[in-house]
């Protein structure tokens, strides 16, 4: 499974702004006191199911508390094995390791599933096919959202739309993998 993590925030209130010739425009944004959420998104490389889930923040222990929801879904489905395949951020390292294997073992998981961590090179988005889908997820779902739409709607409508649909078929995947195998030299 291919994972990765993005922001969904309030829209902004101002869209443009205007300036004397030859200046910059200085446009006003409430980027930082807007309230937002964090997306945590897998896919599965055979299928293209998609795991998603919203947080506050996407901390160490947000992630590893996430990898453990999807080892019990997955040991429930029958699974014993789980490869993650994951970015170069430091929140994906060697402290959710251990804070994920803490909660396998409190969930009593710790015989039930193997997981392998594979880690794709720093600055490599187009090898996550993860950042495909959050593409397709922004254009279809956040980019063209009324103003004035608050974080309660937009997490509600990013919920039943993950219930009722899946972005990439099968077919889809393993062609979007295909392309993701032409980058590698």
């Amino acid at each position: 499974m291919f994972f990765d993590e993005f922001a969904v925030s309030e829209r902004p209130r101002l869209f443009y702004g205007w300036a004397e010739r030859n200046t910059r425009p200085q446009v006003k944004s409430n980027e930082r006191a807007r309230n937002k959420l964090n997306g945590l998104l897998c896919v599965d490389a055979h299928s293209g199911e998609e795991y998603f889930a919203l947080s506050p923040q996407a901390k160490t222990e947000d992630i590893s508390e996430y990898f453990a929801d999807l080892c019990l879904d997955s040991v429930e489905l029958g699974y014993t094995q789980l490869c993650l395949i994951l970015d170069n951020n430091p929140t994906h390292k060697g402290k959710m390791r251990s804070q994920l294997a803490i909660h396998l073992e409190q969930m009593g998981l710790t015989q039930s599933i193997q997981v392998e961590f594979l880690y794709l090179p720093s600055y490599s988005p187009k090898l996550n096919l993860v950042e495909y889908v959050i593409h397709l997820l922004r254009l279809r779902c956040l980019h063209h959202l009324p103003l004035g739409t608050t974080l309660t709607q937009i997490k509600q409508q990013l919920h039943e739309f993950f219930a009722a649909n899946q972005f990439l078929s099968a077919e889809q995947v393993q062609n979007s993998l295909n392309f993701i195998f032409s980058l590698v030299p």
